[in-house]
């Protein structure tokens, strides 16, 4: 009797009978848990419709198979894929979480971006729309009013024009730090209005929380910063490079540099790089201790015959190479081994 509980072993391995120098087919290599969760989760011969996430908690947050299906390389991330980082990450037990940082839920910006635009201006009163003048208030219940008052950093994720950035708010230093892996620091005055209009946004949460230090007659008195950063290889992973950026970004760091454009000294990604990112994201958030569904899912995900891995890849096209000394601190390492050059 095998003690250990049943092996993959057999099933997810191909007998080699020719020459080894022929190319492998996409069933050569094994299949882990990871690689099973990802394949499932974003198969799109399976009912894309099916909910396969669905947060834990009072909040509920959902995702069906075909928003996961936006992680496959080269594709476009769908919003509520980021969502679902932002909401992970705030649950996260780290110090970094549950002390200092607060990921701001994306719909609350977006909505106003997608209302008002780089023109945020009330005409009747010259001042900035305030959140308050949204007819829907639904999204407001997504945030975590403790955190947003009393952490130190706030990040936000932000989609506008099919492309995603990232926000970075230092309560202390009163920096407002504009993440971008396509434009850097070269911006255009409709995205400088934005970032004007986003960092009144966030003033006005923390007013909304109940710490009224920094919006003042709704006057914007933070300084804005650009931070250069190596650039995205291709037109699709700026979701990618904002989700990594939540994780790994050193605030601190940030705030030292003093500086209108700051130098971040980061490893440069490539493509199997992002696309390996796209892979953890995805088995981690099925997996998760928050994902009320994970056991049915993971169930799901191990049953898959090897015919259907093989077909999984076949569709999915360019796989994931591991980089083990890159892999993410969302799933087991530390900020200062992912940057080390190797």
């Amino acid at each position: 009797m095998n003690k250990e509980g049943p092996s993959t072993r057999d099933e997810d391995q191909v007998q080699h009978t020719g020459d080894e120098d022929q190319p492998k087919t996409p069933e050569a290599a094994p299949v882990n848990l990871e690689e099973r969760c990802f394949l499932w989760a974003t198969m799109d011969n399976y009912n894309q419709f099916e909910t396969i996430f669905q947060l834990r908690g009072p909040n509920t947050l959902e995702a069906m198979r075909y928003n996961f299906m936006t992680m496959v390389p080269q594709a476009y991330i769908d919003m509520q894929m980021v969502s679902l980082v932002c909401h992970v990450l705030n649950r996260e037990e780290w110090t970094r979480y549950q002390r200092d940082v607060y990921c701001v839920p994306l719909e609350i910006l977006i909505r106003m971006f997608k209302t008002y635009g780089a023109n945020y201006l009330d005409k009747k009163t010259k001042m900035p729309y305030l959140m308050s003048q949204l007819k829907d208030q639904q999204y407001m219940e997504l945030l975590d009013k403790e955190k947003l008052k009393k952490h130190s950093t706030l990040f936000a994720p932000v989609l506008y024009s099919h492309h995603w950035w990232l926000y970075v708010l230092d309560v202390q230093s009163k920096e407002f730090y504009v993440v971008d892996s396509v434009y850097g620091t070269t911006q255009s005055q409709e995205r400088n209005r934005l970032h004007r209009f986003a960092c009144n946004v966030l003033n006005q949460l923390r007013v909304w929380a109940g710490d009224p230090s920094l919006l003042k007659k709704h006057t914007i008195g933070l300084q804005l910063r650009f931070v250069d950063l190596p650039k995205q290889p291709n037109s699709t992973d700026c979701g990618v490079y904002v989700m990594k950026r939540m994780e790994l970004l050193d605030v601190a760091a940030l705030s030292a540099a003093h500086t209108f454009k700051i130098q971040y000294d980061i490893e440069e990604w490539n493509e199997d790089q992002l696309d390996q990112f796209r892979k953890e994201i995805v088995s981690k958030l099925i997996m998760s201790k928050d994902n009320t569904l994970n056991v049915n899912a993971i169930n799901q995900a191990l049953n898959m015959t090897r015919e259907a891995i093989t077909e999984a890849r076949t569709r999915i096209g360019r796989q994931p190479k591991p980089f083990a000394a890159l892999k993410s601190p969302y799933v087991q390492v530390t900020t200062a081994e992912l940057d080390k050059r190797h």
